[in-house]
Formats: C-alpha cells, structure tokens, sequence
C-alpha cells in the first residue's frame, strides 16, 4: 500500500510541479525588471507652483534612479482631493505613484464629507521625503510684535479676532493654537494662500497661518511680520524666527509631512524597492540644500511600516484636535 502512495504522489507532484513552477517564474520578471515602462506622479498641486516645484525634484530624481521617464500629472482641486482619489482609484501596479502634503490626505476625512476614506488604509505608505513648517504671521499695521501681544489681542476682540484658513494644515495649526492659548476667534476660509496674505496685510484679518516659503517671502517684502515657526525646532531657512514653544506656546510642535502614497494593493516588494530609492533622493546634499530653499527640511522614514505609523499618528494627533476645536465637516 504504501509503495502504491508513494507511487501516485510522485505523479502528481510531476504532474503539478511542471505546471506551478512557469507560473512562479512568470510573475518574478516582472518584479525583477520594474520599472520597465514609464511611472506617473500624481501632483496635488497646480502646475509652476511650490507644491508641484516639489513634485518635480522628485520625480527627476527618480527617474535618474531608475532609468525611466517620470511623468508629473497635475490633479489639483478640493484641497487635495481630486488628487488623492485618482490615486486611490489607480491600478496597484507600482506605476501611479502619490507625492503631496499629508496635511490633505490626512485631514480631508476630518474636515470634508466628500472624503469618505481612512488614511491609515486607503493608500500604501511608501516614504517620507520632508517636513515644511508654518509661520504665525500678522497684519503688519497691528501693534501686535510677539506671540504675546497676539494672545493678548485676540482675547482682548473676545472672539471677533479673524484668522484665515487656506488649507487643512492652516486650519488646525490655528486651531491647536487657539486652544493652547485658551481663546476664540473667527475663521474665514480662503482658496489660496495668496489670497489669505493678501487679506491680513489689507487688514481684512489679523492672523493666519502660511507655509513658511511664502511667509518668508511675504515679510521680505513688507507685507506681513512674522511672529515664531510652527515645527519644534528652528527652521533651517529661518534660524532666528522662534519657535511656538520658544515664544511662549508650551507644547506646540506643528509641520507638513510630505510624503509618497501607492495605491493600497501595491506589492510589497514594488513598495519596498520604492521606499529604497526615494529615501536615496531624500538623504542626498543637493536634496538639502534644495529643501533649505524653499523652506523646507529633510523628514527620513525607516521603512514603509515607519511611514505607516507616522501617518497614523498623525492622523489621531489632528482627529484630538479638530474634535476639541468642534471643527465641522462641509
């Protein structure tokens, strides 16, 4: 009997191994050779500005890395939206790849009812690549110098103190801040940075927070005075604006992670190989000193898991805050 079995197991295992072992093989080309055509970078951003200047340095450097054409396609919209979810609704095949601002794809779900989705799971987290901290900044004409003077004037308007809201990140850096000081002001929602700057130094509103490039730019020129940065440490573009926390903010620490996104069926081997040559654009000098030009500074994840945490954090970090702050969704 047992010689029988062992007899009709040998057969089978001819019969089948032929059979899987072409189909092993099959899906290994594919894996070793990616990326064999071209790969497409969603951009969340409008083309010529800062967020798509971004974009592109990083998708010359990956193209550089892997010998073949990145192509930047702009979907802006909805504070990020539009973007977001054409990489979510991409094929997982590791050739539509998401660089933006986690500010959006993390607090759209909080802030938007079109934005049905978990951050944690509808993307794959690939890579940090850096971290952009804001500025506080006000209406020059106020008599307003440091963050004290702010927190004394915007209690002393009882809640009629305006500030502007041009983006997620805006929005909850305003809001952590008006909860740390313990105040209520009125928020007025812009479409765009520019136009949130162009209201506080007419004096339409008094305070807001910007990217710290435009923020930089802006006082330079007269137009808004700035007051502290927002991440927990000096920026290295300004290292002599204070920080929250220097100037008297306790427990402030506050920054957009940029970050890349595959949609969430991607392979892990294509994520992982991803992760590798992204992080390999991140960690060089010239990426340094282009992120020290507009503002920005290098932010190195260990691994895709790593990323995936820090989302996640973020993620709950942000919910804490919308919630006390009694933010709505429209």
């Amino acid at each position: 009997m047992r010689v029988r079995f062992l007899r009709r197991w040998s057969a089978v295992v001819a019969l089948v191994c032929p059979l899987a072992f072409p189909l092993a093989l099959a899906s290994w080309p594919a894996l070793a050779a990616y990326p064999d055509h071209p790969i497409k970078v969603i951009c969340t951003y409008v083309a010529g500005g800062g967020g798509d200047l971004m974009v592109r340095y990083y998708a010359k450097g990956l193209s550089d890395l892997t010998g073949q054409p990145v192509i930047v396609e702009n979907r802006p919209g909805a504070n990020g939206h539009v973007g977001n979810q054409a990489a979510m609704d991409a094929k997982p095949d590791g050739y539509t790849l998401l660089i933006t601002g986690a500010s959006a794809y993390v607090g759209n779900p909080l802030f938007m009812k079109s934005a049905d989705y978990d951050p944690v799971t509808a993307l794959k987290a690939v890579a940090t690549l850096n971290e952009l901290g804001l500025a506080l900044a006000v209406n020059p004409k106020l008599d307003v110098h440091s963050v004290a003077d702010l927190t004394r004037f915007i209690k002393e308007k009882n809640g009629r103190a305006r500030y502007g809201a041009q983006t997620s990140s805006a929005m909850v850096a305003a809001s952590l801040f008006l909860q740390k000081i313990g105040a209520e002001a009125t928020q007025v929602n812009y479409k765009s940075a520019g136009d949130a700057a162009g209201d506080t130094t007419a004096g339409l509103i008094d305070f807001f927070f910007p990217d710290i490039t435009l923020a930089m730019a802006q006082a330079a020129q007269g137009r808004l005075r700035l007051l502290a940065s927002t991440p927990a440490t000096p920026v290295s573009a300004a290292p002599s604006l204070l920080t929250m926390q220097q100037a008297g903010v306790p427990d402030f620490a506050y920054s957009v992670i940029w970050a890349a996104w595959f949609p969430k069926d991607t392979p892990d081997a294509i994520v992982n190989q991803m992760h590798g040559w992204l992080t390999e654009i991140v960690k060089r000098p010239e990426t340094k000193k282009f992120l020290f030009g507009v503002g920005a500074d290098q932010r190195i994840s260990q691994s895709p898991e790593d990323m995936a945490r820090i989302v996640k954090a973020e993620f709950e970090n942000w919910k804490k805050i919308a919630e006390a702050a009694k933010i709505q969704k429209e």
